[in-house]
């Protein structure tokens, strides 16, 4: 054999060699990259919300009540999701998906629901009737003798009179002998105890003469806050409430329920807010406005996503409850 040839095998040997080493190694490492770019595509879409909520049977249950999906702007995003029967109770899968372009979240979270509670108030109500005393006897003979006593003193009273004369002249003779006693000067009367009004609770937003409990949260835990009680939570802005952090904190609170009164505000209105110190702030409402799910004005369109959640825009709050499946009714106030 040649020497060139022997070569040329030699050559191709060590070339076909490490094709089989190396090999394995390109091809993982272009796998990886495509893995992690769309990895990094999937990041850029989240949906936001709590992965386990409780609600009562037959309550009012839509999921972009609960949960929101934005983009890596934070712009939202169109979110789709599964159909669960909320009036049966039990433990529901619900999957929610979102997609924007090439980037996408998929999320699946527990939607428990509790069997409604009896109405023991209307139990209590019956009980007090049945506790309460019977009429007496002796109160219905007292009012049956009063006729009777009426009549004895309307005799009394003639025979009274006709000694009036005698006597009247007995009591002039004794009031000549008796000497009358000097009348008291009318003491003055005591000023009336000082009422002291009752200091402010911690945590309260309160308006025409109502106070509705709140707790800080924040959007990793306000939802499922006032999904457990009749009370509102922080949301958006600045999760803490204080009132001189010159910042947005955002409520939200559901109707019917907690948050059913702010229907009532209009602008010009006062709300107090005390922090979890007691202290107050007291906040003007300057506009109220609907919204869908979006933060998109139901009337013009505009997106009032970042005035509604960011902490921006000076010391301020942020009241949000639902109107319908869809909508949602936003009442801004300033210090």
């Amino acid at each position: 054999m040649k020497p060139s040839r022997r070569k040329k095998i030699l050559l191709s040997l060590v070339i076909v060699s490490l094709l089989l080493l190396f090999g394995p190694l390109i091809f993982s490492s272009i796998s990886n990259a495509q893995a992690e770019k769309e990895e990094s595509y999937e990041k850029q879409v989240k949906i936001y919300g709590d992965d386990e909520i409780t609600i009562t049977a037959n309550d009012s249950f839509h999921p972009k009540q609960y949960y929101k999906a934005v983009a890596d702007d934070f712009q939202p995003v169109q979110m789709n999701y599964t159909t669960i029967n909320t009036s049966k109770p039990g433990r529901h899968s619900l999957v929610l998906t979102a997609k924007n372009k090439k980037d996408h979240d998929k999320r699946t979270v527990w939607i428990i629901v509790e069997k409604e509670k009896k109405n023991k108030v209307a139990k209590a109500e019956s009980k007090t009737s049945l506790n309460q005393p019977p009429v007496s006897s002796t109160s219905e003979e007292t009012l049956a003798e009063q006729p009777k006593q009426s009549a004895t003193q309307e005799s009394i009273s003639s025979t009274e009179a006709q000694q009036a004369p005698i006597e009247n002249t007995q009591e002039s003779m004794t009031q000549q002998e008796t000497p009358q006693p000097v009348p008291e000067e009318p003491q003055p009367a005591a000023a009336p105890p000082i009422q002291q009004q009752p200091a402010l609770q911690p945590n309260q937003i309160s308006f025409h003469g109502q106070s509705l409990p709140y707790q800080n949260a924040g959007q990793g835990s306000g939802q499922g806050i006032i999904n457990s009680g009749a009370i509102a939570a922080t949301w958006g802005g600045n999760p803490t409430q204080s009132g001189t952090d010159n910042q947005n904190t955002h409520f939200i609170g559901h109707n019917p329920g907690i948050f059913s009164p702010i229907l009532s505000l209009s602008g010009g209105d006062a709300i107090t807010v005390t922090d979890s110190a007691g202290n107050a702030t007291t906040y003007i409402v300057t506009g109220l406005t609907q919204v869908d799910d979006s933060g998109r004005d139901i009337a013009s369109g505009l997106d009032n996503w970042d005035q509604i959640t960011s902490a921006g825009g000076g010391e301020r709050i942020t009241l949000q409850t639902c109107l319908g499946d869809t909508v949602n009714l936003i009442v801004y106030a300033q210090a």
